[in-house]
């Protein structure tokens, strides 16, 4: 213990002295590096008490500091286990640690402010069988909710895969259902793997019972927004992926987020993270009871903890970064005429493409491919090369161009939910202002009309958009025919505020917003939402996702066949 109290206080005068000194005298010693451990086949995935500190075969892994009074572990010291200190959610076991006969001992627990013991500690064996990796589950388990922090969890063991799919263009992933009940907002029972807009992924994933998991099924690799269901369409809330994102306070008996305080709103819409699963990737998306949900009721200032069933992404094998694959979609805006658009003479469809939709994608190796714009009779219309480097994503817009012919413009999709914020967004710097939503609402917006040179997409009554950062609203406006903006070409909306009214106003240099186009029907934050017999207790104001919204057709529609100038929406992540 004095050896302890003499190293903090040589810190503190070192710091004091420090502080006197030139900048350019500053030394940095950097950790000593420490040799590479190798880990077994054994994860431990703490999801359950609150445990903070890990000992293996009575060796300490963590740092075992005391959180402060308001719950921070400020000064914790990095460990050669553990860079901040402190067990995470999920921790693979180190070999050195595993036994000859495979077995090893864990004990978890917390540190609690102003106690120097271990507070709910949990100890058990596991082992580790080399031919099944196993993943060894300490969940929350039985009866929560309210405010009280529960401590009453159950360990679960969990084979899991590690091979990746047999298609290297795919991934694998399946649902593991660790659930308990009863659940405050009543999240409980057999549950299902759905996409963003609530149908279901496959019948493999479907209907597990509590305890259960999976078969592992291969999907095409891409960006998509799982969800999942109970059986009478109640939708769970995932874990926050980023602590920094003010996305968990939720209704206490809804689980959906809620904003504002007296009256406190809900959004009616479930935090949901969109990710990209990699190629080769192997996941479970696992449910269990989770006390990282906060609930602010009516008339009250501050939030309280809410326990419910909530689900995670875990990653079962290390995921590769995509450097092989990319991909492309297709959308028509040409009224009566069948195109089609094929990649290297393989069409994205069967059929024509539909005024107004998007056909799935194709995964095209990196390289150089043909893009090629066909009619019905398999006359070329239009060809574009696009040269694919791994992790593109591209739709292919086909439009009337000036003199009627179809015109094929290849356009590049951002589906992260990156952004730069900072004071300039050309800053030559902006290593320290990369942000990130893990549930983002972005939209690029298109003029494809045949007959409005200039346009500016507007919120209700011509209020310029501006989105969640403050100069993208340049993305919205004075928008050319057929233009493609590159440099900031997405608004950024808030999830918990979103989208209200979208209107279009022909605008022109100097002038914004412009002459309001009546002829123009003026879209909804409803409009976004892809299925709306997806919520059976009322529908949300809109939808996330990354989207492109295009206005198309003509004002003055003249010839048989023609489109009414509309706006369009497209969704590009699943």
């Amino acid at each position: 213990m004095q050896a302890v109290k003499y190293f903090f206080v040589t810190l503190l005068l070192a710091g004091l002295w420090a502080c006197k000194k030139d900048k350019a005298d500053y030394l940095f010693q950097e950790l000593p590096q420490q040799p590479p451990l190798t880990g077994s086949t054994v994860r431990l995935m703490n999801m359950g008490r609150t445990a903070t500190e890990l000992i293996i075969n009575d060796t300490p892994l963590t740092s075992f500091t005391q959180p402060n009074i308001e719950g921070y572990y400020i000064g914790a010291k990095p460990t050669l286990y553990f860079q901040n200190g402190r067990l995470g959610a999920s921790y693979t076991i180190p070999q050195k640690f595993i036994r000859q006969d495979g077995s090893t001992h864990i004990k978890i627990a917390g540190m609690m402010y102003g106690h120097t013991e271990l507070v709910y500690p949990k100890e058990f064996d596991i082992r580790e069988d080399v031919n099944n990796p196993t993943d060894f589950y300490n969940v929350l388990y039985g009866a929560h909710g309210g405010n009280t922090i529960l401590t009453e969890d159950s360990l679960f063991a969990i084979p899991r895969s590690i091979s990746p799919p047999a298609n290297p263009e795919h991934f694998k992933i399946r649902l593991l259902n660790l659930s308990s009940s009863p659940d405050a907002a009543s999240l409980e029972g057999d549950m299902t793997l759905v996409w963003a807009d609530g149908t279901k992924v496959s019948t493999t994933t479907s209907d597990i019972a509590s305890g259960k998991y999976s078969d592992y099924i291969e999907l095409p690799y891409g960006t998509c927004q799982f969800k999942v269901m109970t059986s009478d369409g109640k939708v769970l809330p995932a874990v926050r992926v980023n602590a920094e994102e003010l996305l968990s306070q939720v209704g206490r008996t809804t689980g959906t987020m809620t904003t504002g305080q007296n009256p406190v709103v809900d959004t009616k819409l479930t935090y949901a993270p969109i990710r990209t699963f990699q190629p080769g990737g192997v996941y479970t998306i696992m449910v269990c009871a989770s006390m990282s949900f906060s609930a602010l009721d009516a008339g009250s200032n501050s939030a309280s903890p809410v326990g419910l069933n909530s689900y995670r992404i875990i990653a079962d094998n290390k995921e590769a970064l995509n450097i092989t694959y990319g991909r492309l979609q297709a959308v028509s805006v040409i009224p009566g005429v069948s195109v089609s658009v094929s990649a290297d003479n393989m069409p994205l469809q069967e059929g024509a493409l539909a005024f107004g939709k998007a056909t799935g994608y194709k995964t095209l190796i990196n390289g150089t491919h043909l893009v090629q714009l066909t009619d019905a009779s398999g006359k070329k219309l239009a060809e574009q090369t696009l040269r694919i480097q791994g992790s593109d994503n591209y739709t292919a817009w086909v439009y009337p161009g000036e003199n009627g012919q179809p015109v094929l413009k290849l356009i590049a999709n951002n589906l992260s939910g990156n952004f730069y914020l900072g004071n300039n967004p050309k800053g030559d710097d902006g290593s320290n202002d990369q942000y990130s939503y893990s549930m983002p609402l972005k939209v690029r917006f298109l003029n494809l009309s045949t007959d409005i040179p200039e346009v500016t997409f507007t919120g209700a009554n011509g209020a310029l958009l501006t989105g969640f950062l403050t100069y993208s609203g340049t993305a919205s406006q004075h928008i050319q025919r057929g233009q493609v903006i590159t440099d900031q070409p997405y608004m950024l909306f808030s999830p918990l505020t979103g989208i209200n009214k979208l209107a279009v106003y022909a605008s022109q240099p100097g002038v914004l917003p412009g002459d309001w186009v009546q002829e123009v029907p003026q879209l909804s934050g409803t409009d976004f939402i892809a299925r709306p017999e997806l919520y059976t207790s009322g529908l949300p104001p809109y939808e996330t996702g990354v989207y492109t919204v295009a206005l198309t057709g003509s004002l003055h529609p003249k010839n048989p066949g023609e489109a009414a100038a509309r706006m369009i929406i497209i969704k590009h992540n699943q």
